[in-house]
């Protein structure tokens, strides 16, 4: 082993030119492949080629040299990085081209080494803010109960009979009052900057699920969640659901898709309505026949007007008939009398 391993160094020459270094790569690359040649299995049957492992068996794919190699530089390269190519002796391309797959490797490694860290990071930070979140919790479950058994032991107290009858022990008990005091005014102190940051991460969240939620809505119904048509159509919505007694803070708590989209139908159904009823009674106003006045027949515009009256007189009968209740008949009503 020891003969398999000895290096034999040699003073390189004080200058050499292209054809000397092609030469000596060409040395290198011979002797490399020559280090790489399995040496023959005792095991192996004659006129058979032996097993060979798997990594072997590639580099050899790699390097053979009946397999189609492509001259040309790689894809991702510039224009000047591959006009130079052309340049590159061809003996130089082959040890060039291992070389740059070796360093995209590297880089492909490296970046999935980073992934990975990354994952574990948001994971920990993840676990920390969980944690974070569950001691908020618990703070604003159990610290007023602290603080209120805190002040009903001590208030039992007479410190100044105590202090008159006693003053070792009222030493000793306000020494262990304050401490007391001090941890409980601690305790409460890392509380509140729990439940602030508890309370900060669930208003991102919630920021955060407002926009997807409002980005599906601009998607489906543009005309009146786009850039200029949403902020008229939230606060028309505020305004109807306040106007059902819903409280201002549920409303704004409101940020799902289809409970915007239900409310929104159920407000424009109720203006449907609101316009069909006003139709309906201008419509039915006229109880008395009117008096037609003598003179030459209504010209074409008025036998028009006439028309879509009586369309809009015989629409709105339905509707009537209907309760109030056919969306089609109130949609109807609302383009013949141009609202």
């Amino acid at each position: 082993m020891a003969a398999e391993t000895e290096i034999v160094s040699e003073e390189p020459p004080e200058s050499v030119d292209v054809a000397g270094a092609v030469a000596m790569l060409d040395d290198a690359v011979q002797a490399e492949e020559a280090e790489r040649q399995p040496e023959p299995s005792p095991d192996a049957v004659e006129g058979e080629p032996a097993d060979e492992p798997e990594g072997e068996a590639d580099v050899e794919a790699e390097t053979d040299p009946q397999a189609p190699v492509s001259d040309d530089a790689p894809e991702f390269w510039s224009a000047e990085d591959k006009a130079a190519w052309q340049q590159v002796p061809e003996a130089l391309r082959p040890m060039l081209r291992k070389y740059e797959q070796q360093r995209i490797a590297f880089v492909n490694e490296k970046t999935r080494e980073a992934a990975q860290v990354r994952e574990e990071a948001m994971r920990v930070a993840d676990g920390a803010v969980g944690v974070v979140e569950q001691a908020a919790t618990w703070w604003q479950q159990n610290g007023p109960a602290f603080q209120q058994a805190f002040a009903d032991r001590w208030s039992q107290v007479d410190w100044n009979k105590l202090a008159a009858e006693n003053p070792a022990e009222w030493t000793r008990l306000k020494q262990q009052r304050d401490h007391e005091a001090t941890l409980l005014l601690e305790a409460d102190r890392r509380g509140q900057a729990e439940i602030a940051v508890a309370n900060e991460r669930a208003q991102r969240s919630f920021f955060e699920a407002r926009h997807v939620e409002h980005g599906k809505l601009a998607k489906k119904l543009p005309e009146y969640f786009g850039p200029d048509a949403a902020a008229k159509t939230y606060a028309d919505l505020g305004s109807f659901l306040l106007a059902k007694g819903i409280a201002a803070d549920r409303i704004n708590a409101i940020h799902e898709a289809p409970i915007i989209e239900l409310a929104l139908a159920a407000m424009r159904f109720e203006q449907a309505q609101k316009q069909a009823s006003t139709v309906r009674s201008h419509a039915t106003a006229k109880t008395t026949p009117t008096r037609v006045a003598p003179g030459p027949a209504p010209n074409a515009l008025g036998r028009a007007g006439n028309r879509q009256g009586e369309a809009a007189r015989q629409v709105g009968e339905r509707f009537r008939k209907s309760g109030g209740t056919s969306i089609a008949d109130a949609a109807e009503l609302i383009r013949l009398s141009g609202l």
